[in-house]
């Protein structure tokens, strides 16, 4: 694989597999709308044995959900929601099952020789938890934080920062997030969200980190409406005050991102776990000013993806174009995506640039979710569950608000994707 190469990693979420797409090849007229571009699609959940007879008989389901590359491009690492869990399993209650992530040999990945195979499966990693959501490797690449998402055989109960080693894969630290004293609940709710049992549990979802200040990683805390901020050094050596400040946001968070330079973080509020209400802005957060403890971190609110401030939108990923200038927004409600002018936001000023109504080459909703970004371009997920292979990504130019092309066939109802780190030419 040589700096030539552009690829994205698609997370399949209910397939067993993610989806190595060939950015070039999907730019060109004759791939638009096909999955011709899909290159790969190299599986990454364990085999399993159900029978006991030392034969495995079924692929376990993973819900490979959330996709980590290092900046080297020589390891991914796959967040599988559901672990081992059997196809069954999953099906028929896909929370609270124990976690796996998956590390993936990025170049064995990009050779089709090992489609629908495990040929570049290096290792599983038990996270120890349940029902993981977000990963993020610290700035040095030398360790992968895990949010534990959930509690065993439920939705709800989510309290921790699984810290694993990268060169052991083994887990190295557990740090604790702050539950809410004033909930009623003792116990993780036995109701699915929204439900007022939740409110307990924080219910961590996605995370970033930033290199500034010795490095503060930021939690979304799904059960919550807020965001957990912690010290890095803190949080890797399993410290049980890492936790230093709380940032409230609209509603339960989802999807975050790191503005380039370090300085601010981007959050999607997607919904709430404790009643029946959708977000409907993003935020951003003021790194320096969540790393000393102010309240007012958060520096902008806006509404994305409504026709009017208050429309229940969902938004559900964020992710800033590499220069830091502008924000790309799905809002999976709306079927909205929106590329907003982060100066603009950041002064309180009009800030949607472009919106885009993409559309499903099926004609069914868009459903917009994961964005990875790379150079100009905004990588989208989207497309309604629908079976094997039914989600699709939009490759939208992020100057001009255009669908440069329409990849088919990357997973089902797949949630985030990453584009692999450009690597020189040896």
């Amino acid at each position: 694989m040589t700096g030539s190469a552009r690829h994205l990693i698609v997370s399949g979420r209910w397939d067993d597999n993610v989806a190595i797409v060939d950015i070039d090849k999907a730019l060109l007229p004759e791939s638009d709308g096909t999955s011709r571009a899909v290159i790969s699609r190299p599986r990454v959940t364990p085999d399993l044995d159900l029978d006991g007879d030392n034969v495995p008989d079924a692929r376990a389901s993973g819900q490979p959900v959330m996709v980590a590359i290092d900046a080297k491009a020589r390891y991914a690492y796959i967040v599988c929601h559901s672990g081992a869990a059997s196809p069954a399993a999953a099906a028929a209650y896909q929370h609270g099952h124990p976690g796996l992530v998956t590390v993936l040999d990025v170049a064995a990945a990009v050779d089709p020789a090992n489609n629908d195979g495990l040929g570049a499966v290096e290792e599983f990693v038990s996270t120890g938890r349940t029902g993981p959501v977000g990963c993020a490797l610290t700035p040095d690449g030398a360790a992968l934080l895990v949010n534990c998402g959930e509690a065993a055989g439920s939705e709800d109960g989510g309290d921790e920062l699984t810290v694993i080693d990268v060169r052991s894969r083994q887990v190295s630290a557990r740090v604790p997030l702050r539950l809410n004293p004033n909930h009623p609940a003792t116990t993780p709710s036995e109701h699915d969200s929204p439900h007022e049992t939740f409110g307990h549990y924080p219910n961590p979802t996605g995370i970033v980190i930033s290199p500034l200040f010795g490095g503060i990683v930021f939690v979304g805390n799904g059960g919550f409406s807020d965001v957990s901020v912690l010290k890095l050094k803190a949080v890797l050596s399993g410290a049980p005050d890492a936790e230093i400040n709380r940032v409230s946001v609209e509603t339960g968070p989802f999807g975050m991102a790191l503005s380039p330079d370090g300085t601010l973080v981007a959050i999607a509020s997607r919904e709430s776990m404790s009643q029946v209400y959708e977000g409907s802005t993003i935020s951003l957060i003021d790194v320096e000013r969540a790393a000393s403890g102010r309240s007012d971190a958060e520096v902008a609110r806006v509404p994305v993806g409504g026709t009017d401030e208050t429309m229940q939108s969902r938004p559900f990923a964020v992710a800033f174009s590499e220069d830091g200038k502008l924000l790309v927004v799905s809002c999976f409600r709306t079927n909205v995506i929106s590329i907003l002018d982060v100066e603009a936001a950041l002064a309180g000023k009009p800030a949607e640039r472009h919106r885009l109504y993409p559309r499903a080459p099926d004609g069914g909703p868009s459903r917009p979710r994961g964005i990875a970004v790379s150079g100009g371009l905004a990588c989208v997920i989207g497309g309604a569950k629908a079976g094997a292979g039914s989600s699709i990504v939009w490759l939208i130019d992020i100057e001009t608000g255009k669908v440069s092309g329409t990849v088919c066939g990357v997973g089902n109802e797949s949630y985030f994707l990453a584009a692999v780190p450009p690597i020189p030419d040896e």
